[in-house]
């Protein structure tokens, strides 16, 4: 809860900060002397403060606390208030939190504070006890537990059992008073609650920075119940854990075979069932520093399909798909093993071919493009296809040999294609 508490803070805080960036301090003066530019940054922080659950008012102070942007009372001097003036006093707080009081409009709430640079003024949310009450009411800790937020002055901020009665007023005890002036951040013990009367193990933690506590106190009887609950319950799961263990050892093997699939998935083109770019990158990396290491060699090709573009348009995009689907089955059926064949882009595809300094492989283009250039492809019968053709050389990097291979690409397509 203490760190719910404080997430919740850093997200008003964001917004006190987006206002503070979106205002110029020139703005902060009380009367106006644009009243069209003050209407317009109060529908601008009433705006920001709409984005915040539970806020219920937002306002600008000029540097003597005086309101000057607020939908309550503009001109109101806050000089007085905990909120204001303490912060204004301490050039090092850059935000300040407040504890409970009670607004102009009866209301018990809590601000919290952010000066706008040089000291020249503050932003401040207000937070209704609503917004404690959220916290407590997703905690559930037996029939007779109790769950509270106070602030450093004792204040109730909120219970859980509800106790509408109570909020706002005074929850001290000579232990929490004890607790609030040590320093310690958490602190348990045994102890009878003023409000209901039931005994209880409580602990309390201060939320760091901020000038709340979370109590949270178990029930005797609820705790003494569960206690003798847990020779049974750990009977009850030493043989869950017996009967888990056989299901975990009957499920490992399928665990791992779909952990096999989503591998292969992650690193297929889902259209052709080729290699994706991903996976044509970790290949190229590897290849490249075995050459590297070895001295050794290996080629990349670069193949477009030409004029594809007419084939989606005459034909449509679902031939288009099958086209490119034949053609991976084509040039799978073409390489070797030891080749990598991939989908790089749209209609372009790489081949990675590993091969040993006196190894001629750069027939595998050629015969790539007379199998291509041959084959009936379905409804469109014919296409062609253009290649980049490079091999690894000292010196090299990934991205030059693929830009060596992308501009021999470009010049056959320049020459006439296929």
């Amino acid at each position: 809860m203490s760190e719910w508490i404080k997430g919740a803070f850093n997200a008003s805080d964001y917004i006190l900060r987006d206002i503070i960036d979106n205002v110029p301090t020139t703005a902060l003066t009380y009367p106006t002397n644009d009243p069209i530019e003050h209407a317009r940054i109060s529908q601008l922080i009433e705006k920001k403060r709409q984005t915040l659950p539970y806020s219920n008012g937002v306002g600008l102070n000029d540097n003597k606390c005086i309101m000057t942007h607020t939908p309550a009372e503009v001109g109101f001097d806050a000089s007085q208030r905990e909120w204001c003036y303490v912060p204004m006093k301490n050039p090092k707080l850059d935000t300040y939190v407040s504890n409970m009081f009670m607004s102009n409009i009866g209301e018990m709430m809590v601000i919290q504070t952010r000066k706008f640079p040089d000291n020249k003024g503050l932003a401040g949310l207000g937070l209704n006890l609503s917004f404690f009450s959220q916290w407590v009411k997703k905690v559930h800790i037996g029939r007779g537990g109790v769950v509270a937020i106070l602030d450093r002055h004792f204040n109730l901020l909120a219970r859980q059992p509800e106790s509408p009665q109570a909020l706002g007023k005074k929850a001290g005890s000579p232990i929490l008073e004890q607790f609030m002036t040590s320093q310690l951040k958490n602190q348990s013990f045994s102890h009878t609650s003023p409000l209901d009367g039931t005994g209880r193990l409580y602990n309390i933690r201060k939320v760091d920075n901020l000038p709340f506590v979370v109590i949270v106190g178990l029930a005797n009887t609820d705790w003494l119940a569960s206690w003798y609950k847990q020779v049974a319950i750990s009977i009850f799961i030493t043989a869950l854990l017996w009967l888990m263990g056989w299901f975990i050892l009957r499920h490992y093997q399928d665990i791992l075979e779909q952990k096999s699939e989503l591998e292969e998935i992650s690193n297929k083109d889902q259209l052709t069932g080729l290699y994706n770019r991903h996976m044509l990158s970790k290949t190229l990396e590897k290849e490249y520093h075995r050459a590297k290491r070895m001295q050794g060699t290996f080629e990349v090709i670069i193949l477009d399909i030409d004029n594809f573009k007419q084939v989606n348009d005459t034909y449509g995009h679902n031939v288009g798909d099958v086209v490119l689907q034949e053609l991976a089955l084509l040039m799978k059926k073409s390489i070797r093993l030891s080749d990598t064949l991939g989908r790089w882009g749209g209609e372009e595809f790489l081949i990675i071919a590993p091969i040993k300094d006196h190894q001629n492989r750069s027939s595998m283009a050629e015969n790539l493009r007379t199998k291509i250039e041959a084959y009936n492809f379905t409804t469109v019968h014919t296409i062609t296809a253009s290649f980049g053709v490079t091999r690894y050389q000292e010196g090299d990097c990934i991205n030059s040999l693929i830009k060596r291979a992308d501009d021999a690409l470009y010049d056959v397509k320049k020459q006439g294609r296929n």
